[in-house]
């Protein structure tokens, strides 16, 4: 039973993640390496409850109506969606980048809201989540707000699975004790690859609860602009704290 429900999931995943674009039974079959036999079974269970809709025989599947009333009757962190948005819009418009909302679920870092209006940039989310939370601006400020417990779990969880990872944390002492100075510095920027990497803590009423993050070219980097930046991407997350922490009226 587990095996064919983590192989219903698969499919549903990777529908959901490639939308609005179909996918063809064929190439779930492949990526997810299910007996088409298989895949065609559980597309057409999946199809008969209206978790998907077929397009075309050829073309394949896109998520259906059911998908997205559990979507909304769920209303996922609702607050924290409505609070970020405009706020993430605004940055990405103003600035012309790629800024993003994150959240720590079981060890791996989810994209709750993004925009991306830097042209140079040509993102797409493939996953609905990534091992990628010690090769992340965001990923690394969410493990440094975790409890040392959480924190030392998905080290080694991350090291098993072969979990993305900056060079430098490869040693739990050493990655512990920089997770305690993110915290304590409450912001984390670096330069990664070709481009520069930040992130700002988010709280609802004082308890941390998502990472704001922002990505530049590595050729736009100076201190100046860097300064500037960090300015701007606290104030943001500070405005969507405020938004979440609301001030009661006493009398």
């Amino acid at each position: 039973m587990a095996k064919v429900l983590d192989k219903t999931f698969g499919i549903l995943e990777a529908i959901v993640k490639q939308s609005p674009n179909p996918v063809s039974p064929t190439a779930l079959a492949e990526e997810l390496e299910i007996n088409r036999t298989t895949c065609s079974r559980l597309l057409k269970a999946l199809l008969d409850d209206g978790y998907i809709l077929k397009v075309s025989r050829q073309l394949g599947y896109v998520p259906g109506p059911k998908i997205l009333t559990m979507s909304n009757m769920a209303c996922f962190q609702n607050d924290l969606l409505e609070k970020s948005r405009p706020v993430v819009d605004r940055c990405a418009n103003e600035m012309k980048k790629l800024v993003l909302i994150a959240q720590l679920y079981g060890g791996k870092r989810y994209i709750i809201y993004h925009k991306n209006c830097d042209p140079c940039q040509a993102i797409r989310l493939e996953h609905l989540a990534f091992d990628d939370l010690f090769s992340t601006a965001t990923g690394l400020l969410l493990l440094a707000y975790s409890s040392p417990a959480e924190q030392k779990r998905c080290f080694f969880e991350q090291q098993k699975i072969g979990g993305e990872f900056f060079p430098e944390f490869t040693d739990w002492e050493y990655t512990r004790k920089k997770l305690e100075n993110i915290r304590r510095q409450g912001f984390f920027e670096c330069e990664k690859e070709w481009q520069w990497i930040y992130a700002f803590p988010v709280f609802r009423r004082g308890k941390f609860c998502a990472a704001f993050g922002v990505s530049i070219l590595k050729s736009e980097y100076t201190p100046e602009y860097d300064e500037k930046l960090r300015t701007s991407l606290q104030a943001a997350a500070q405005t969507i704290s405020n938004s979440l922490s609301p001030l009661k009226s006493i009398g």
